[in-house]
């Protein structure tokens, strides 16, 4: 492996799986290996079992020596939309309006969580994203024991709609991601995201879906600005509701050689 360019290795953890990617980046992109793999957790909300897997994973030689980008199931992150307001004047006054808006949503539970701001332009929403913070760390931790170097670390929300953002109109639709247990979805317009919507699911996870079209509906003023787009895994496209005028299940046949693009395909195919 070239130290110019040195493989990447793409890793999505969810509270029951592991998904891992390997790509060559050296002369052409190529794919080296993938694999999918079921994780024995204490819980759903338990990630030491899939931290434990992706670090034994990364002592393996078929995984090792690579650059890691990972991606972390929806199920361990919280979203809020930050409306623009001309009071906040720095980062940290930023910030802390993003947590204390965070905490009347979803209570003490993530007073210690990391947060994350989405860049928008003057006058816009931006996103908040927050992530345990012990989660965090213990795959930082795993990175430093493996010799292995963390490149990314993103939500499934915000890496779906990555690789899907060039099949959603600017001018105004839903994006949905969908994964065992977590339904997010993100009005997108023109501005980027504008608000954010995340439930737990069972199995009727289309109803959920169903409310964002009427949704949608009654706050469009066109038809095409209520379209839902929605990213699921394969498998449960035959149970689910049919794509129409307003609902399109995003395909791809075949996904563009990125590592990132090329582990959300994984996560689709494998679940």
């Amino acid at each position: 492996m070239s130290r110019l360019w040195p493989d990447e290795l793409g890793a999505y953890v969810a509270p029951a799986r592991l998904c891992l990617v390997r790509l060559r980046r050296r002369y052409r992109r190529a794919l080296v290996r993938e694999q999918e793999l079921p994780v024995m957790t204490g819980g759903q909300g338990d990630w030491v079992g899939t931290l434990a897997a992706l670090e034994a994973k990364l002592s393996e030689a078929d995984w090792s020596g690579a650059l890691l980008r990972v991606v972390v199931a929806d199920h361990w992150v919280r979203y809020s939309a930050l409306p623009y307001s001309p009071e906040l004047n720095s980062a940290e006054e930023c910030e802390a309006h993003a947590r204390a808006l965070l905490a009347s949503t979803y209570g003490d539970a993530i007073i210690d969580w990391q947060l994350s701001l989405s860049e928008a332009p003057p006058g816009a929403t931006r996103i908040v994203c927050a992530m345990p913070a012990a989660l965090l760390s213990g795959l930082r931790d795993l990175c430093v024991r493996s010799g292995t170097r963390l490149a990314s670390v993103q939500p499934q929300l915000i890496a779906a709609y990555n690789s899907w953002r060039h099949r959603i109109p600017a001018d105004g639709a839903w994006f949905v991601t969908v994964e065992r247990g977590t339904l997010a979805a993100a009005r997108v317009g023109l501005n980027g995201f504008e608000r954010v919507h995340t439930v737990r699911i069972g199995n009727d996870w289309t109803r959920e879906i169903k409310r964002l079209q009427i949704f949608g509906r009654l706050v469009s003023a066109s038809a095409p600005n209520g379209r839902v787009f929605v990213d699921a895994p394969l498998a449960w496209r035959p149970a689910a509701l049919p794509a129409g005028p307003e609902l399109e299940w995003l395909e791809d046949s075949a996904p563009p050689l990125t590592t990132l693009h090329r582990l959300e395909h994984l996560r689709r195919l494998a679940a």
